[in-house]
């Protein structure tokens, strides 16, 4: 589903920008700029890419992994 999704967004700007800021469409300028909203919406969601800390301790080393709240 949510292939089919991105390609219908991806399809909407496309054809919505090319033919309503180059073809002068009042319609297709709208289904671009909710095509965009849409995609905006989405990454707004999306977790985000993990955070990955590769770190060497030595003997005597100790780390301390805390999550905490946004604000914090």
């Amino acid at each position: 589903m949510g292939s089919l999704f991105n390609r219908l967004v991806r399809a909407g700007m496309r054809h919505g920008f090319k033919r309503g800021l180059g073809g002068g469409s009042q319609v297709w300028l709208a289904v671009g700029a909710v095509a965009l909203g849409a995609r905006l919406l989405q990454r707004m969601a999306s977790p985000g890419k993990p955070v990955i800390v590769t770190e060497r301790l030595t003997p005597g080393q100790a780390l301390i992994i805390r999550h905490l709240r946004p604000g914090e």
